[in-house]
């Protein structure tokens, strides 16, 4: 918290699973915090086929698999 408006870079999330979902500029008014789903650390480099998914809790970023859009089979049953 801050007693001077200042601008900073944020990291906005998806507000039900809090994956990373881009980054911008916020305007902070003065004796206030961030905005909701977002926070000012940034994320890791995020390689082909993942996303990056932010904890409130412990202030961190994993990585997780993510296959949307992608075709996929299952190579059991060959379907």
């Amino acid at each position: 918290m801050s007693d001077t408006p200042q601008t900073i870079n944020i990291f906005n999330l998806r507000s039900d699973t809090n994956e990373f979902i881009g980054a911008g500029d916020a305007y902070i008014p003065p004796h206030t915090g961030l905005p909701e789903n977002c926070t000012d650390i940034v994320p890791p480099e995020i390689p082909a086929s993942h996303i990056a998914v932010f904890d409130s809790e412990t202030q961190t970023w994993s990585l997780k698999e993510e296959h949307r859009g992608e075709t996929v089979y299952d190579t059991t049953i060959g379907n």
